[in-house]
């Protein structure tokens, strides 16, 4: 009776096998002793060419051999796993697919053997590869487009600071001057009329400056970060009327122009979006440069959001500002991280590998 059960079970299993549409195959002595039509066709043989005649690691790719017979050996010495095993096999034509295989030990014809499935990934793979490939080169495009918009509101900046500036200051004396020149029985519209030029230059002028600054503050070419972080604040404190305050933590380290131009860009997205949404009494902005890593932080008490419900949201424009950071962080492996809820405050922290050399 138990032969005719046991009997009746490899039949059961014979008929799942020969139907599976995986590869499911038996190993033993590193010779199949068992391949389904599945396995066969995933190689391009017929079963009787596999079956007892083929070295296992023979349809393995050379470069993956060792990882597999490594497998083998733990499988044999009982040491199990539920995490499939990829690799890359070679099949008769010499096509190199990519598969994913899970066995177990058991005892085929009285003696120690593997049974296993193997299934087909290389679809998976070889898309997972484009992708990929299409990212480097989106993050390539996104490096581009960011460097060349940073030249370009650069060379604006100037050209507000250098040319346009100028030339609203040599207005300006020019109207003093013309002031000066003046007699005191000019008619009292005269007086005015240069009054009122001079209270419009001035305001164009003090317009003409925040802009550039706007734009690229100069001094973050010529003072280096810190210092411009701390005008920065207290110009959005000014500004705002927001108690706002600037601390620096750690040593201080000769970061690249293009990071210092990253943590200087989040810095005021932070502070923009804080502006715009969070109706803060208070704000606090923190750079933290560790030996590893560089934190900026930047926490206010308003209004806070659900940060989930947020990124849910169908309107990309309510993020705009935060994949704007993720953007330009994400060209030096940088993170970032929201925290808020509703009526909360929120904090922003974004971390940078310090990679940069320290103070010489």
């Amino acid at each position: 009776m138990p032969n005719e059960i046991l009997a009746l079970d490899q039949d059961h299993f014979r008929g799942i096998a020969e139907a599976a549409l995986v590869g499911i195959y038996v190993i033993q002595d590193d010779l199949f002793r068992y391949v389904n039509p599945a396995m066969a066709r995933m190689f391009g043989y017929q079963r009787d060419e596999l079956v007892g005649k083929i070295n296992v690691l023979d349809l393995i790719h050379p470069e993956d051999r060792e990882g597999v017979a490594l497998r083998i050996r733990q499988r044999f010495a009982g040491q199990m796993t539920e995490t499939p095993h990829t690799a890359r096999g070679v099949t008769r034509s010499g096509e190199i697919i990519h598969f994913e295989s899970l066995a177990r030990p058991v005892t085929y014809e009285g003696r120690p053997a593997l049974s296993g499935t193997l299934v087909n990934v290389t679809r998976c793979v070889v898309a997972q590869e484009k992708i990929e490939k299409h990212r480097r080169q989106l993050q390539r495009l996104s490096t581009q487009l960011i460097t060349a918009r940073e030249a370009e509101s650069k060379r604006i900046s100037q050209e507000l600071h250098d040319v346009i500036g100028q030339s609203l200051t040599a207005v300006s004396i020019n109207l003093a001057q013309i002031k000066q020149d003046l007699t005191a029985d000019a008619p009292a519209a005269v007086w005015e009329r240069l009054s009122d030029s001079e209270a419009l230059i001035t305001g164009t002028l003090a317009q003409t400056r925040r802009l550039s600054s706007e734009l690229r503050p100069i001094m973050l070419d010529d003072l280096g970060l810190i210092p411009t972080l701390r005008w920065y604040v207290y110009q959005f404190e000014k500004r705002l009327n927001i108690p706002t305050a600037f601390t620096f933590v750690g040593m201080l380290r000769h970061l690249s122009p293009g990071m210092e131009t990253v943590v200087y860009r989040v810095a005021q997205e932070g502070l923009t979006n804080i502006a715009r949404h969070a109706q803060a009494n208070e704000v606090k902005v923190i750079l933290d440069c560790q030996p590893d890593r560089i934190l900026l932080t930047i926490r206010d008490d308003g209004v806070g959001f659900d940060v989930h419900q947020l990124y849910q949201s169908q309107n990309a424009d309510n993020y705009l500002g935060l994949l704007g950071i993720e953007e330009r962080i994400s060209l030096f492996a940088g993170v970032l991280h929201v925290d808020s809820s509703p009526g909360k405050g929120t904090t922003l922290t974004v971390s940078l590998p310090n990679t940069n050399s320290p103070d010489r």
